[in-house]
């Protein structure tokens, strides 16, 4: 899995993200339009965190713990007072991408 996508169960607003390299021995996912970054840390396991490293999101504890990569089940994020749930699932892969730009 090489990008994932973040689905806001409001509106359907999607957030992509891609690899980019490790961190804590695990794959390392950031933002397309911004310094956001979903990564595995010690003693919280898989969340976002925007560019000094605070959390701003994590899956719901329904979710499965996911060591290799983030679980795809819902993520519930909090940012000044708001919060808002998430469907993460597997990104579009890169020939994909390439098939649909070309057509």
């Amino acid at each position: 899995m090489s990008s994932l996508e973040f689905v806001r169960r409001l509106d359907g607003l999607t957030y992509r993200f891609h690899q980019d390299g490790t961190f804590n021995g695990r794959p390392s996912f950031k933002r397309e339009d911004l310094d956001i970054w979903c990564r595995w840390l010690p003693g919280r396991g898989w969340c976002t965190v925007d560019a000094d490293g605070v959390p701003n999101s994590a899956p719901l504890p329904s979710g499965t713990a996911g060591e290799s990569f983030p679980p795809l089940c819902a993520w519930r994020s909090w940012k000044a007072g708001r919060s808002y749930l998430y469907d993460l699932r597997p990104g579009p892969r890169t020939a994909d991408v390439a098939e649909t730009s070309s057509s």
